[in-house]
């Protein structure tokens, strides 16, 4: 009898600020048994929610494919965004980040994730954890946007 596939939950945050063109942050958590096994976070100087959510979910799951974990875990996106999970799912792809959303549902459908969907700031450990990380790199990326002006204006 073939032994049960370990989960390897893949949590999930992205995180904006205000109107497009801003600041963003993603961030995920990669936890097995309880216990974190890795983890990623970026920003962009320009961009949406919508796009933050994608990416961090697109980078868990590119994380998942060169790890391989996806070869000896059952891999499970675990986010407070409908869109990213709905994505993952093919269930949706928003028009304005159809490309995005489409790349999301190809590497969830070829590793076979599941997705699961939780409330944000519920207290879920990890979701609060993947949110500060995502926000932490969120004012990062604003903070180097902010040293980019203050460069031109000096040597302008």
């Amino acid at each position: 009898m073939d032994e049960p596939r370990r989960v390897l939950e893949l949590w999930t945050d992205g995180s904006a600020e205000g109107r497009a063109g801003r600041p963003g942050g993603w961030a995920f958590i990669a936890v097995r048994d309880g216990v974190e096994v890795a983890r990623g976070e970026g920003g962009a100087a320009s961009t949406t929610c919508v796009l933050m959510e994608l990416e961090a979910v697109r980078q868990a799951l590119l994380t998942a494919r060169v790890k391989g974990w996806h070869r000896r875990s059952r891999l499970v996106v675990v986010s407070d965004s409908s869109i990213a999970l709905d994505a993952a799912a093919g269930r949706y792809l928003p028009r304005p980040y159809a490309a995005q959303a489409a790349e999301v549902h190809d590497l969830a459908r070829a590793m076979g994730a599941d997705t699961r969907k939780v409330r944000s700031h519920s207290g879920a450990p990890w979701n609060e954890l993947a949110d500060a990380r995502a926000l932490e790199a969120r004012l990062a990326a604003q903070a180097d946007v902010g040293a980019a002006r203050r460069s031109r204006r000096a040597r302008g």
